[in-house]
């Protein structure tokens, strides 16, 4: 069966990208892919939002916005991230900007240490239906590690929590 977009039917499916409830009758993406639990053959859907998928699973993403109504919000925002993402194998690594809590971390680009205090991108791999954590860069490694500066829509959406102060900040520190 090919992955779908469509309405949510109830308000009880998470988006697997952010973790946050997927609110009913919104568009959202499901993904098809094998259940590991049942008989041979037998499929499951991963439901996302439709912005988390195209920062965090954009090659299925544009798949099934090929094939969907032409009604979709923000289309060309949605085909822009996730192409972004394809070009750029490591962008959907990116999770959320904090301040690192110790400094005892190190940079996956430099391998240098990240001071406390400063910050940081957090990274996540796709493994198995899931997110795990891998570790986090500094931001003036973005450039070179990611292939691209384009990640502050990305922070922004995975990073609530951040304030206009904080993402000028990094604005700032993403410059090449």
């Amino acid at each position: 069966m090919p992955h779908v977009i469509e309405r949510a039917s109830s308000g009880r499916a998470k988006c697997r990208g952010c973790g946050q409830a997927i609110a009913r009758d919104v568009l959202r993406f499901g993904e098809r892919v094998p259940n590991p639990f049942a008989d041979e053959g037998s499929e499951t859907t991963h439901w996302f939002h439709l912005r988390c998928a195209a920062f965090r699973r954009p090659e299925t993403l544009l798949e099934a916005l090929g094939s969907a109504e032409p009604a979709v919000e923000d289309r060309e925002r949605l085909e822009h991230d996730a192409r972004l993402s394809v070009t750029h194998r490591r962008l959907p690594r990116v999770n959320t900007a904090e301040r690192a809590p110790s400094g005892r971390a190190a940079c996956r680009a430099c391998r240098s240490p990240i001071e406390k205090g400063a910050w940081r991108i957090s990274l996540v791999y796709y493994e198995d239906g899931r997110f795990v954590p891998s570790g986090s860069i500094h931001p003036r490694c973005a450039a070179e590690y990611l292939e691209t500066t384009e990640i502050l829509p990305r922070l922004t959406h995975f990073t609530p929590g951040l304030t206009e102060a904080d993402a000028e900040e990094l604005r700032i520190l993403l410059r090449p």
